[in-house]
């Protein structure tokens, strides 16, 4: 009896350790902390942007619009969602780039693609923009494949939250940034 308790115990910590791993951290995204307000009365607008990838390994990826309905006061910013599947679990993740995100992780794939890529890599490297949300994109030189990868990370303190992207899509991930700044400059100022 007493062994099985202690496995008991020994299983019950080694799953509170896992679970704690996986804790989510607070945002500090400005859009987020905008939707956080108490008495607080919006209008939530959702604008598709071209999905990224395929089934497997897909980004999809929208431009929020908020209004404070109270101050009329408007908001944007980029949602990425990510998916994971398995046999037992389909998890969809979100996260979120604020406007003046976008100027810096626009330039960081740009780099990617003209500069990083471009070549194989002499030992293993990453290279990685960081959102206040905790969104990670940037790639990877994965030596197995000796390839470089191209991710989207929407969650940072889960690894079900990455997405590859392929070097054929890329450029249309470059191109909703651009779009997503665009449309959230134009929502927001009128």
């Amino acid at each position: 009896m007493k062994k099985f308790l202690m496995l008991l115990v020994i299983v019950t910590l080694s799953l509170t350790t896992a679970f704690a791993q996986e804790a989510e951290r607070k945002s500090a995204s400005k859009t987020v902390e905008f939707l956080s307000k108490d008495g607080s009365f919006f209008k939530k607008e959702f604008y598709d942007l071209p999905t990224i990838g395929n089934t497997y390994d897909k980004v999809d990826c929208q431009v929020l619009i908020i209004t404070d309905l109270k101050t009329n006061e408007k908001r944007g910013c980029l949602r990425l969602t990510t998916y994971y599947r398995s046999s037992v679990a389909n998890d969809s993740y979100i996260g979120t780039l604020d406007p003046d995100e976008l100027d810096a992780c626009i330039m960081c794939f740009e780099k990617i693609v003209s500069e990083i890529t471009v070549a194989p890599a002499t030992t293993y490297t990453e290279v990685e923009y960081k959102t206040r949300d905790g969104v990670q994109l940037g790639t990877y030189w994965n030596d197995k494949k000796s390839e470089w990868r191209t991710y989207v990370q929407t969650k940072a303190y889960s690894s079900r939250s990455m997405s590859s992207v392929s070097n054929d899509n890329v450029s249309s991930l470059i191109n909703n940034l651009k779009r997503a700044k665009e449309m959230i400059s134009d929502k927001t100022s009128k």
